[in-house]
């Protein structure tokens, strides 16, 4: 990705209508989001510019937020935006969108997030077990030096959503957040992978982490605020949302969701 330009432009669309900016998952890439046909509008991508580093980079998920809203403004200085993403992406941008509210400066405004099976990031209790990661399924056609790469900021990405959760977890009367958590985000589309992903022994009671509240909406019931405006399923799993047999459906909702929340 040395040479790959973040923000990068991936399909040029209709310039007058709002731009959508889709963030890298967790793994740091966005080569997936090469493989969704017209969404009808300008569509960013920005991968992690920290993809190749050997030591974790300082500040957790809003040195993101914070460099990506850089990017941002780099492209489109000024207007309505949506901003989204698969997995981490989609919880990254929701971030990005309070900071951005927060500022009464800003020239940019989120209009919407678009939440590509983005789940609130709690995995359990310490003592929760998890079915092992489906490596040769998530990774099975990378070089092994991306996959190490992808693998490492896995693992970072993990430990900055935790630290994400600490401060963004529903309680009684949510009088404890402050700053951004304080904000409600702006109104979101969900879009729910309704399968579990296939583990090694189906016989197991565990499950793969990103579906630990797979039945629960993917959790976003813990979650402080009240944004979600409409929930659609996807007929697989996390992991296969951008195969051939369904990402022509992916990017008809995606783009449904795009044109719903910001009625241009």
């Amino acid at each position: 990705m040395d040479n790959q330009a973040n923000p990068a432009l991936i399909q040029k669309g209709e310039p007058t209508r709002a731009p959508l900016f889709l963030i890298h998952d967790a793994g740091g890439t966005v080569s997936h989001y090469y493989k969704l046909d017209k969404i009808g509008r300008p569509v960013y991508t920005i991968h992690n510019p920290w993809f190749k580093a050997e030591t974790k980079w300082d500040g957790g998920s809003m040195t993101f937020v914070n460099e990506y809203i850089k990017l941002i403004k780099s492209v489109v200085p000024s207007g309505e935006i949506i901003v989204g993403g698969w997995s981490l992406g989609g919880q990254l941008a929701i971030d990005i969108a309070r900071v951005l509210a927060q500022n009464s400066r800003s020239r940019l405004r989120v209009v919407g997030l678009v939440l590509v099976d983005t789940m609130y990031p709690y995995w359990g209790p310490p003592d929760t077990v998890h079915a092992e990661f489906p490596v040769d399924l998530v990774l099975k056609n990378c070089p092994p030096d991306i996959k190490e790469n992808m693998i490492r900021c896995m693992q970072w990405s993990k430990q900055d959503s935790d630290e994400w959760v600490s401060r963004n977890w529903k309680t009684d009367d949510n009088s404890g957040l402050d700053g951004i958590e304080a904000m409600v985000p702006p109104d979101a589309v969900l879009l729910h992978a309704q399968k579990y992903v296939p583990v090694a022994d189906p016989q197991t009671a565990s499950r793969c982490m990103v579906d630990y509240l797979r039945d629960d909406k993917v959790g976003w019931n813990h979650f402080p605020h009240q944004f979600i405006a409409a929930v659609w399923e996807m007929p697989t799993h996390h992991f296969g949302l951008f195969e051939k047999t369904t990402v022509r459906e992916t990017t008809e909702k995606i783009r449904r969701a795009c044109d719903l929340l910001a009625e241009d």
